[in-house]
């Protein structure tokens, strides 16, 4: 709506993506592992942070191979391949475990992040930029010290003063207040520019909701978790993809109209396709 009526412009989400993906993200990501993880939540759940960095590799291999299928090149690739590797791991998973398990079972799905996104942060995002895949730069990006200071942090057992707490919960909450109008702005521009929906999403949906659970499926007979835990597990495999992405596509100059496609489409569907899943799991 604020798209349409000229409240906002892509210029401006653009330079609002800049601030939340070097700012307010990095943030955010600090706090999820600096108030959910210690030593003995990582005794608990390594499988999980296991899972979503094996799981985020392997989609990162499929998705190569199934964007040279489907021609893709240069930005579009770039984007194609984040957008099947890494799922909304946070703002979606963490409500709804809380309210169907409890609030102890929140770590789980802060785990998995950890290990999904120390690799989105890593390799994942070098997609956006030319150059070589790793580098000591690209590393040290904000939001990889973010998430691995946030996991020292929380690991050391060290305690933060309160008003410094409460300035970071601050600064982090930009980041869902503003990825909302960033998305529905570049979704604005799509519709109103009536754009069809473009083959690569579906092609996410296939990593996301299809390649992405299968493996849960395959591992779930023989990890050693209680039928909680897996039914957990097999929720963050089939998690959409990050809502960020498109924030981080036009903060990097990615495929800005596939990563809002891919996004919104992708979440969409999530809240049939999910619990249909885990109704049948």
């Amino acid at each position: 709506m604020f798209y349409r009526y000229r409240l906002l412009d892509l210029d401006f989400c653009r330079r609002l993506s800049r601030l939340v993906v070097r700012v307010s993200f990095p943030v955010l990501l600090f706090l999820s592992m600096y108030k959910n993880v210690t030593a003995g939540a990582m005794q608990r759940g390594w499988v999980f942070t296991v899972a979503g960095l094996s799981t985020s590799v392997l989609l990162a291999v499929t998705a190569h191979f199934t964007g040279r299928r489907l021609g893709l090149q240069g930005k579009a690739f770039g984007t194609f391949q984040i957008l099947c590797t890494n799922g909304n791991n946070v703002f979606l998973p963490v409500p709804i475990v809380s309210a169907l398990f409890g609030p102890e079972y929140v770590v789980y799905p802060v785990l998995f992040e950890l290990g999904a996104g120390l690799f989105y942060w890593s390799y994942g995002v070098s997609h956006f930029r030319s150059g070589p895949r790793f580098s000591l730069k690209r590393l040290l990006n904000p939001n990889m010290i973010g998430l691995t200071l946030g996991l020292l942090f929380g690991l050391a057992g060290l305690r933060l003063p309160g008003f410094i707490l409460g300035s970071l919960d601050l600064l982090a909450n930009i980041t869902v207040g503003s990825a909302m109008p960033i998305i529905g702005s570049l979704v604005g521009d799509l519709l109103i520019r009536r754009q069809p929906i473009r083959k690569e999403v579906l092609g996410v949906l296939l990593h996301r909701f299809v390649l992405s659970p299968a493996v849960g499926l395959l591992l779930l007979p023989v990890l050693p978790l209680t039928e909680t835990l897996k039914t957990v597990l097999l929720m963050m495999l089939a998690m959409p993809p990050l809502a960020t992405t498109a924030l981080v596509a036009a903060s990097f100059g990615g495929d800005e109209e596939l990563a809002a496609a891919g996004v919104v489409i992708a979440t969409l569907l999530s809240f049939v396709i999910v619990p249909l899943g885990l109704l049948l799991f």
